[in-house]
């Protein structure tokens, strides 16, 4: 009987254990997405999304690569957020000029008509997988290696092309959270960022492994390592 109870302790220490570990996690993802919204807001908006995203991104990379729970997310965050913006801004630009464009390009050649219309929506249509391509694989590469702007663009379409099945996963888990949220749109201001972002860090830690070994290491000195000790 003692040991019966003994066992039934052991197993209610654990689940405990398990449910405290779940609820923090939970409330850990929640912070990061308030964190976010709220360095979005106070960059101006326009200029504060990119930043505060890479900002996100660093926290979530940070917290897998070391397991540390006890570093001071919000001091991380924000140092974060500072030491990026300019940089992420410059980005944020290139990206919105080429979003821009393709969707220029798009309206011009619809309202064409000539025998190379369609050949022309197929090229677009193939420009524009590429760009969802980059946009995946860009902000964990960029919280993951030290590069010039122009580098993260074409280092990222390398890796999705490179590695084509983690690029449909990612595309096809991003939509799975995208049918949630949907269904359940009270997650929205809490996990919409932080989850998919977790998702995305989760996954592209894995790959960046697979990818250091094929270039035989040569990527693996451009790892980024926080200077900021907590």
């Amino acid at each position: 009987m003692a040991i019966h109870n003994v066992g039934e302790y052991l197993m209610k220490e654990k689940l405990g254990g398990r449910i405290y570990y779940v609820s923090e996690f939970i409330m850990r993802l929640a912070w990061i997405q308030i964190l976010w919204i709220f360095f979005s807001i106070i960059g101006l908006g326009v200029f504060g999304v990119i930043p505060a995203t890479v900002a996100l991104f660093s926290v979530i990379r940070k917290w897998q690569m070391n397991q540390d729970v006890n570093f001071k997310l919000f001091k991380f965050y924000w140092m974060s957020f500072r030491k990026e913006f300019f940089k992420a801004n410059l980005l944020g630009l290139i990206l919105f000029i080429i979003g821009y464009l393709l969707y220029i390009n798009y309206s011009l050649v619809r309202m064409t008509d000539s025998s190379f219309t369609l050949y022309l929506l197929i090229g677009l249509f193939i420009l524009n997988i590429l760009f969802l391509v980059l946009l995946i694989h860009l902000f964990p590469i960029y919280v993951h290696y030290d590069l010039k702007v122009v580098q993260y663009l074409s280092l990222s379409l390398l890796m999705g092309i490179s590695f084509p099945i983690h690029t449909f996963v990612t595309a096809l888990g991003l939509y799975g959270f995208y049918r949630l949220f949907l269904l359940i749109p009270g997650l929205i201001p809490f996990f919409s960022i932080s989850s998919p972002a977790f998702f995305i860090i989760w996954l592209s830690l894995h790959v960046f492994k697979r990818f250091e070994k094929k270039m035989n290491g040569s990527m693996a000195a451009n790892s980024k390592h926080e200077s900021i000790n907590y």
